[in-house]
């Protein structure tokens, strides 16, 4: 299938490392909608709803989605406060603010600058929680990381210019970089 990533056991790049970020937020949303605080689910955004349904126990849906029926047209009810999507930007402020005081660890940076580790999105938001010389170190990852990428893309668009479509994981890991973990919406 065209576009579509093959996945394969092994690292095809020097930076494989996905997002710390975003790891730790999907495994904190499944967390949420696999076990969800029927309080803080008065209101669902689209995709929470989606997960909700998708995901938990039917009768545990039913009875988030009957409490939401209580509020549909009431003004303090839109969709845009949902509870989720509040409980996950607190714990992406907290993970951001771990991340940061790690990197102040020389082998955490050298960890970044070796194996990647985060996307555009949280980089650009962990750029101003720490120091200018960490700052400059993550910029450079970055900046080496779009050289690879755009590497193995051209290598990618060239093969599949001539019938191959086998590319393992390159175009997931390429999606991630530059917009986050699919699943997450990340607010800039």
């Amino acid at each position: 299938m065209a576009g579509r990533d093959e996945q394969t056991d092994g690292p095809t790049s020097f930076h494989d490392e996905p997002c710390v970020i975003c790891r730790g937020l999907k495994e904190f949303q499944s967390g949420r909608t696999f076990n969800p605080n029927q309080q803080a689910l008065k209101s669902l955004c689209n995709l929470h709803t989606w997960l909700l349904a998708k995901t938990a126990e039917a009768g545990t849906v039913a009875e988030v989605l009957l409490q939401m029926l209580e509020y549909p047209l009431k003004e303090e009810w839109t969709g845009a406060n949902c509870g989720v999507c509040a409980s996950i930007a607190e714990e992406e402020e907290r993970k951001l603010g771990e991340f940061a005081r790690s990197l102040g660890k020389p082998e955490s940076l050298l960890r970044l600058q070796e194996r990647g580790g985060i996307c555009i999105p949280h980089a650009r938001k962990l750029l101003d929680r720490v120091p200018d010389r960490v700052r400059d170190e993550i910029i450079l990852a970055l900046q080496k990381r779009v050289v690879e990428l755009r590497r193995e893309l051209t290598t990618l668009s060239r093969s599949a210019k001539a019938g191959e479509t086998i590319h393992p994981g390159l175009l997931g890991r390429a999606a991630e970089f530059l917009v986050a973990n699919r699943g997450l919406d990340i607010k800039r």
